[in-house]
């Protein structure tokens, strides 16, 4: 038997959206602000778990990706308050540095 690679597909999360990845999203915004508030101080906004994509998730978000670009070297992520592939893998990237 051979092993294979299972690669999880994420999903575009934007304002609007809501259900179990925004709620996932939600729960890594508020583990990076934890671990990271001391070190590299990645989101100031304070996220609910609610499920619901809002203007403050969208604010978290920015407020990520702007942080990130500016604490860690290339590449850039587009700061577009928008969750998508760049911006999933830098939440991943950022929680790793974060508790590692």
């Amino acid at each position: 038997m051979t092993a294979s690679t299972v690669t999880p597909v994420l999903p575009l999360l934007k304002e609007g959206d809501s259900g179990d990845a925004v709620r996932f999203l939600e729960q890594l915004l508020v583990s990076i602000w934890w671990f990271s508030r001391d070190r590299y101080n990645l989101i100031h906004t304070e996220v609910s778990f609610d499920a619901k994509y809002d203007s403050i998730t969208t604010q978290a978000v920015r407020e990520f990706q702007e942080n990130y670009n500016r604490s860690f070297p290339s590449p850039d992520i587009i700061v577009d308050g928008i969750v998508g592939e760049q911006t999933w893998q830098a939440l991943g990237d950022a929680i790793f540095r974060a508790t590692y």
